[in-house]
């Protein structure tokens, strides 16, 4: 079977990272979050890391070279016993979606490509955002939600199901911040998706407005085909 590169594209809050746990458990693809890799950074108080905070702090996109280092690293050191890759956070541009394509082509040569489009409601982005709560472990980073209506609450009050670690809100998941990101990421999309159109990438639409559960279903269909 040909290995699989899934792009997960669509705005902070659509619920990528979410489905992309749902996927890495039932089909063993890895999941490359880049949030996560630059957290991580952050969190360890790199050079890269606290060039990344600032970034991420004004809701400004990480400049492509530092993401496509990150992703070339990641590429390397998963790269053996992979049925398939997750890109959850990136490619964010056409830039980087044509270094991916030159990376997978030449550590895996045969793969073949997907992209899932997530489709939300702004209004709907925003509500999920502002109460999402996330694992404080790095190695695990869980997503949760104080919502009651999101079906994603964890078990004990904001503590992780998975660690027993705290949960806690990203501190970058402010209104005004999280305001730039939307704007930031929009700019990017329609580009994205004609590139992707333009070689002929399969594309799957998905309203994402729907539980976790109906998305999953919608996607699972690819890891058979």
């Amino acid at each position: 079977m040909r290995k699989k590169a899934v792009i997960f594209l669509g705005p902070p809050g659509a619920g990528k990272g979410t489905v992309s746990a749902l996927c890495e458990k039932e089909f063993n693809w890895k999941h490359l979050s880049t949030g996560n890799v630059c957290r991580e950074h952050i969190q360890n108080k790199t050079d890269l890391g606290q060039e990344i905070a600032l970034l991420i702090q004004s809701g400004n996109l990480v400049p492509d070279q530092i993401i496509m280092q990150m992703i070339e690293m990641w590429i390397v050191t998963h790269q053996s016993n992979l049925n398939g890759i997750i890109f959850d956070g990136t490619p964010r541009t056409v830039e980087q979606s044509v270094f991916v394509d030159k990376m997978l082509q030449v550590q895996f040569h045969d793969f073949e490509t997907f992209v899932i489009n997530f489709q939300v409601n702004p209004d709907i982005l925003m509500d999920r955002i502002l109460s999402r709560i996330v694992c404080s472990n790095k190695s695990c980073q869980q997503v949760y939600s104080t919502d009651a209506k999101s079906g994603l609450q964890p078990k004990e009050v904001m503590k992780c199901d998975k660690c027993d670690s705290f949960l806690s809100h990203r501190t970058d998941d402010s209104r005004e911040t999280l305001k730039n990101r939307l704007d930031v990421y929009y700019q990017h999309e329609k580009d994205m998706l004609q590139y992707y159109k333009n070689k002929g990438v399969q594309i799957l639409v998905i309203n994402a407005e729907e539980s976790i559960d109906q998305v999953f279903n919608n996607i699972s269909k690819l890891s058979n085909s």
